[in-house]
């Protein structure tokens, strides 16, 4: 029979494992006791306190192929196997992947197979899913909770049952209490008043004794030290109600609500429900209820896909994605391989997209400094800390100022912490950043590019820069998308007919150092508006006292204009700005006119998922178009990446009056930023997905209106057409 041991750290768990491991070997029973504890001293009284070598050492030290489990196995009092797990270094890993990983070993080479009882030591609660591994079904058939009437130890033994039912909802595992007094007040009441709330029994009771004390000293069990004593025979009896067959329970733990109640003494001990009362151990003889917890509003949980955004990856990669970005900077994963190839392959296809598709390279996809740490399982449980040093100094020797150390999951579970190793490469006279986004831990991949633009915004800015009059920084751009660089170059262009140079884009293709000297720029202006953009706005004018222009990157004439003028006024530039507005204007109205013949007297419908699009009914006005409806559903003030809005009462009710209106107004174009509001639309109805559109600048609706202009003049086969095209271009 296999039977765990759990309870409060402290409690005595490895004395009674180690003397009922004792008591069930008298029986002539083939028994191994397993420690489950980082201390490894789970099995000293068996053995004498001789140094044993746990398992997570011999694996560390030991090649795979090279690997035996009597390494590990060391044979105590009256032949009881004796194993133990071991763990790191204390706050270095994670011990329950340690347990994990001894389980697996010993299931490697079937260890369990050699003996009729296993009995396991379980480090203090049910805290992770390591030390849950004793009660999940392959494993202990019976549960023993160790307890004393203290306070602690009861709601620590409350907290095992909670975990026992959550792994085994129904299942019955629990064999009983094991009551070990420290001989203090009337904890008696207490113990088995706590029984019968949870309808257990009390098995044994193990009095305070100093009988056990001197058998520690000597380093033995109780059950060796004298067989016949009264404190060996409690375990003997044990031993024999395990061989006759135990009767076991549900778990079925006290809620906190009730706990605290049961603990001030303030209701009478029954278990709370309408279940049924153990026959077993009763104190009580009422059977009145305690207090029923109160019925809370339903909150929406994190897996209701209608309270957040959808995921696009973890915040380790979100975080690499933009770190990438930073170009002189050495970006350091502290990862597995497999993560790292993840990113890898993500922020490197922007490049190949760009280079089969345009002949293009762009450069910021390709970092120049790309290191991991390829971090493994062992890493898991020992702590990965030396692999990012040995990375970070090899770094550093090459000529690296700047490293970017990004963490995933492992080292967040394992709670490696480079802080030390930052102060170390300082002294070397290079600067590392840390962005601890520990995976699906912090969030998913839009968490992660949040928390490296704070970080970088929050420790990188130098405030001792000198400013430089006719700059500016441009911040937020969109680093994922291959329009940018397009983007970013008609920007350029008109900053360059006023004179005023880009002093850092952060974050995007930029540099270390123009991220130290951000505050050179006596303006910034936000690229786009969304929740983090506005948090990063905050972070530079709260902390830095940074001057922001108006609005975002404009788009449409009339928009780009309020904003050129803007700038001619604050940079003290007039003349050229209206010198720029006056050579815009002549282009506009030029291809304005010349796309009039197609659009003009044509029936339109508009359906946003968004407020704003002032450019589009300026282009829609200027060229003729007749606008038969418009349909505005988004939110007045987005609070969200521009998801959850698709689902609002207002973006159904609207879609509803969309369907509506095509079939019964003349309609001939449908203008829209929300195609998954369309279902079925007559041929003869041309619909434009506004999304693809969107340049900054002048030009902003004379370009979309020229592409619409092409797109309903053709006759479309398929989107599969231009991919034939490039496919023959390239691969054929």
């Amino acid at each position: 029979m296999q039977i765990a041991v759990y309870g409060k750290g402290g409690i005595g768990k490895s004395t009674v494992s180690a003397n009922l491991s004792a008591a069930l070997a008298c029986c002539g029973k083939k028994v191994l006791q397993i420690g489950c504890d980082p201390k490894h001293d789970s099995t000293r009284l068996l053995h004498h306190g001789q140094k044993v070598e746990t398992i997570l050492e011999y694996l560390l030290n030991t090649p795979a192929d090279e690997q035996r489990p009597e390494a590990v196995l060391m044979n105590g009092y009256n032949g009881v196997g004796c194993v133990e797990a071991g763990g790191p270094r204390p706050g270095m890993g994670c011990a329950g992947r340690g347990i994990l990983t001894s389980f697996d070993f010993l299931n490697k080479f079937q260890v369990f197979s050699n003996y009729e009882h296993i009995v396991y030591d379980v480090l203090g609660d049910v805290v992770c899913g390591g030390f849950a591994v004793p009660v999940r079904r392959q494993y202990a058939e019976a549960v023993f909770l160790v307890t004393s009437g203290e306070a602690m130890a009861i709601y620590a033994a409350n907290n095992i049952l909670q975990g026992i039912r959550n792994l085994n909802q129904k299942e019955r595992r629990i064999a009983g209490i094991i009551y070990n007094s420290r001989g203090i007040g009337d904890e008696s009441t207490r113990v088995y008043a706590f029984a019968e709330a949870v309808g257990l029994p009390v098995c044994v009771r193990i009095p305070r004794s100093d009988r056990f004390a001197r058998a520690e000293r000597e380093a033995v069990t109780v059950v060796e030290q004298d067989l016949h004593s009264e404190e060996a025979q409690i375990f003997l009896n044990l031993a024999h109600q395990i061989e006759a067959g135990l009767e076991l329970h549900e778990a079925k733990p006290l809620t906190e609500e009730q706990m605290e109640h049961f603990m001030r003494g303030e209701a009478p001990m029954t278990i709370g429900r309408t279940e049924e009362r153990s026959t077993v151990s009763r104190t009580c003889e009422k059977t009145e209820e305690f207090p029923k917890e109160k019925v809370l509003p339903k909150k929406r949980a994190l897996s209701d896909p209608f309270s957040r955004v959808p995921l696009f990856g973890c915040a380790f990669n979100g975080a690499v994605a933009l770190a990438i970005h930073v170009k002189d900077a050495a970006v350091l994963a502290h990862a597995p391989k497999s993560c790292v190839w993840f990113s890898q392959n993500g922020f490197t296809a922007y490049a190949r997209r760009g280079f089969y598709e345009r002949g293009i390279l762009y450069p910021a996809f390709i970092p120049q400094h790309f290191e991991a740490t390829d971090l493994t399982m062992q890493d898991a449980v020992f702590g990965g800390v030396e692999h990012a040093r040995e990375k970070a100094l090899a770094l550093a020797a090459k000529g690296v100022r700047t490293i970017l150390a990004v963490t995933s999951c492992i080292p967040g579970m394992s709670g490696d912490d480079l802080t030390p190793l930052k102060e170390e490469l300082k002294a070397l006279g290079c600067e590392m950043y840390l962005i601890p986004t520990d995976g699906v831990a912090a969030g998913d991949y839009n968490e992660g590019m949040a928390l490296c633009y704070k970080t970088l915004a929050r420790e990188a800015i130098d405030r001792n820069v000198e400013p430089e009059k006719d700059s500016i920084n441009l911040v937020y751009e969109l680093t994922w998308s291959s329009a940018t660089d397009q983007n970013y170059q008609i920007i350029k262009a008109m900053l360059d007919g006023l004179g005023i140079r880009v002093n850092c884009r952060f974050l995007c293709a930029t540099s270390m150092e123009e991220i130290h000297g951000f505050l050179r720029a006596p303006y910034s202006v936000m690229a786009r508006d969304d929740v983090l953009g506005e948090e990063l706005k905050a972070i530079f004018e709260q902390k830095y006292g940074c001057r922001f222009l108006d609005g975002t990157f404009p788009k449409g004439f009339s928009e780009t204009t309020r904003w050129v003028r803007q700038l001619g006024s604050l940079y003290e530039k007039e003349s050229q700005a209206e010198a720029l507005i006056a050579r815009e204007k002549a282009r506009y109205q030029e291809r304005i006119q010349a796309l009039k013949p197609n659009f003009q007297g044509k029936k339109c419908i508009i359906f946003l998922n968004r407020p704003g699009n002032e450019w589009l009914f300026e282009v829609v006005e200027d060229l003729g178009l007749e606008q038969l409806a418009v349909f505005v559903a988004g939110k007045e003030k987005e609070n969200n990446a521009g998801w959850n809005h698709r689902f609002s009462a207002k973006w159904e009710t609207d879609q509803k009056k969309l369907v509506q209106a095509i079939k019964e107004l003349p309609v001939e174009l449908i203008l829209t930023s929300d195609r998954s509001a369309l279902a079925d639309v007559p041929n003869h109805v041309t619909v434009i997905d506004l999304m693809a559109n969107e340049r900054p600048g002048f030009l902003t609706g004379v370009e979309a209106a020229e592409a619409w202009k092409d797109l309903m003049g053709t006759k479309m086969e398929g989107r599969w057409k231009r991919d034939r095209i490039l496919f023959e271009k390239y691969y054929t």
